[in-house]
C-alpha cells in the first residue's frame, strides 16, 4: 500500500508511522490501513517554527473489518532545521507546545469536568510525540479562521475574551495545585544572550519604521519608532520578567493574534478555540492582552469598547476563579488594566 498522494512528505512519515497514529486513535482496534494521504495545510513559510499537514487515512476496525472509515487530521511537524533547533534549546518552543497538548490541556479538561463545565480550549489531540502532534482538522466542525486583513469585530472579540478569562483562571487553579506541570513555561521568552528572535524583533521595528517614513499620516511617529528600536531588546525582556509588581500571573497562550483563534459561528453553538501554543508563558496576563489587542483587533473596537471587555475578562475570570476555591488574591479590573499597561511595549 502507498499514501494516495504525489506530495513528498518527510520520508519518516510513512505506513509504520501512520498505523502508530491510527492504533492510538482507535484503542488498538486498528485492523488495516486501507490507503492515506498527506497534503500541505498552510502555504510554504506560513509558520515560522512548525510545517502543518492535512491527514486523511482510510482504515477498517478489528470489530468491522468490511466497513472501511475515513478519519481526518491535521499534522504539525516540528521544523528540522539550524534555526528551530537554536531556539529550541533556547527556549524549549517544541517542548512548550508538547507539555501543553499533552499534559495541561488534559489538566484543564479534568477540572473543566470537575465543575460541569462544558466546552474546550483546543482541538483534541489524537497523537503526540518527539516530532509531530496529530490533533482533529477543525475545519470539518465547521470552524475556521477570520480574515486578519479585516480584524475581529465586537462579537469575535467578546467571544475570544471570555475563553481567554477561562484560559487564564485555569492556569492559576492549577499552578497552585501544581506549578511544575509549568516548568517550560516559566523561562522568558527572549534574554539577553544573542539568539534568532533578537534578530526578528529588531527587522520587524526597522520595517515597521520604513513603513511610516513612506506615509504622510504615519511619518510622525518615526521619531519615537527610532528611539523605541534602540531599547526593543530591554523592552522584550522586560516584557517577560515577572517581579513584585506583577498583580497576576497566568499562563499565556504566547501568540494570541487571529491565525491562532479558529471560530465556528453556528448560530445554537457560537464557539472558539485557540490552536498553536509555542510560545506559551507563565508571567502577566498583559502579554496576551498587547499581541491580541494590537495584532486583531479592529479599531472601533479599541476606541470604543476597551474597558468594556477588561469588565468582561474580569467577570469570567473572578466567577472561576471562585468555583474552583481559589486561595490566592482574585485580581479586579484595576489590577487587570495595569497589567495591560505594563506590557505595553509588546503591543508596539
Amino acid at each position: 500500500m502507498t499514501p494516495e498522494t504525489s506530495f513528498q512528505g518527510p520520508r519518516w512519515f510513512d505506513l509504520q508511522y501512520v498505523t502508530a497514529v491510527m492504533n492510538k486513535y482507535t484503542g488498538d482496534q486498528l485492523q488495516e490501513i486501507k490507503n492515506f494521504c498527506l497534503t500541505p495545510a498552510t502555504v510554504k513559510g506560513e509558520n515560522y517554527f512548525s510545517v502543518l499537514y492535512s491527514l486523511r487515512v482510510e482504515y477498517t476496525l478489528k470489530t468491522a473489518s468490511n466497513h472501511t472509515q475515513l478519519a481526518a487530521f491535521i499534522v504539525k511537524s516540528k521544523l528540522e532545521n539550524e534555526l528551530m533547533a537554536q531556539l529550541e534549546d533556547d527556549f524549549d518552543i517544541y517542548q512548550r507546545e508538547k507539555q501543553y497538548y499533552a499534559v495541561i490541556g488534559e489538566e484543564f479538561e479534568k477540572l473543566l469536568n470537575s465543575v460541569n463545565e462544558n466546552g474546550f480550549l483546543q482541538p483534541r489531540v489524537n497523537y503526540i510525540d518527539d516530532r509531530v502532534i496529530v490533533m482533529e482538522n477543525l475545519k470539518l466542525k465547521g470552524y475556521n479562521i477570520k480574515d486578519v486583513r479585516e480584524g475581529l469585530d465586537l462579537n469575535q472579540c467578546h467571544l475570544v475574551i471570555q475563553k481567554l478569562a477561562k484560559f487564564h483562571a485555569l492556569s492559576m487553579v492549577l499552578y497552585k495545585k501544581n506549578p511544575d506541570i509549568f516548568r517550560y513555561h516559566l523561562s522568558a521568552n527572549i534574554s539577553e544572550n544573542p539568539s534568532p528572535l533578537h534578530d526578528m524583533y529588531k527587522k520587524a521595528i526597522l520595517s515597521t519604521i520604513e513603513y511610516c517614513e513612506n506615509s504622510t499620516e504615519l511619518k510622525q511617529y518615526v521619531s519615537k519608532l527610532k528611539n523605541f528600536s534602540e531599547q526593543i531588546i530591554s523592552k522584550m525582556i522586560g516584557v517577560y520578567s515577572r517581579n513584585l509588581e506583577d498583580r497576576l500571573l497566568v499562563l499565556n497562550h504566547g501568540d494570541l493574534w487571529i491565525n491562532n483563534i479558529m471560530f465556528n459561528n453556528a448560530k445554537d453553538n457560537e464557539d472558539v478555540l485557540f490552536i498553536d501554543f509555542q510560545e506559551g508563558f507563565y508571567g502577566s496576563p498583559g502579554i496576551d492582552w498587547n499581541y491580541f489587542i494590537f495584532s486583531s483587533w479592529q479599531l472601533e473596537v479599541f476606541q470604543h469598547h476597551f474597558e468594556d471587555l477588561i469588565m468582561v475578562y474580569q467577570l469570567i475570570l473572578s466567577n472561576f476563579l471562585r468555583k474552583f476555591n481559589y486561595q490566592g488574591r482574585i485580581p479586579n479590573e484595576k489590577d487587570i488594566k495595569l497589567e495591560i499597561m505594563s506590557k505595553g511595549s509588546h503591543g508596539i
